[in-house]
């Protein structure tokens, strides 16, 4: 059975770079909380240190979905897993530290819509 898993990647200190934009919404508040994602996956596959988090963007149309990737100015250096003992929900910690790098963008494969799929579905 799939647990749900929540990946949250954070800066080793509250001063790390880019601190001054790092906010929580509503009240704005800072915070060392770079990006998170959730996991339903059977067999996941868990961020490990040395792994270096990704960027997205929409390079035609900034802010109207995502078209490309790379790799990210932040790696992972350890890892820790937190399970509850009476739920099927597990926490990943994964602190990181901002080392730079040049990468570039590369452009993202993208599925069918999902009125295509629908209409795949309906066909059968």
């Amino acid at each position: 059975m799939a647990k749900k898993i929540w990946i949250v990647y954070k800066a080793e200190t509250m001063s790390a770079p880019g601190w001054e934009e790092r906010q929580l919404m509503p009240r704005g508040g800072l915070t060392d909380i770079l990006w998170e994602n959730w996991s339903w996956e059977e067999n996941p596959i868990l961020p490990q240190p040395g792994d270096r988090t990704r960027d997205y963007d929409n390079l035609s149309d900034s802010g109207n979905g995502v078209t490309h990737g790379k790799d990210g100015d932040w790696i992972v250096t350890s890892v820790h897993q937190f399970s509850s003992f009476d739920s099927d929900l597990r926490i990943v910690l994964c602190y990181c530290s901002f080392q730079p790098i040049t990468s570039d963008w590369e452009a993202l494969q993208r599925g069918e819509s999902v009125n295509q799929m629908l209409a795949t579905v309906e066909q059968y």
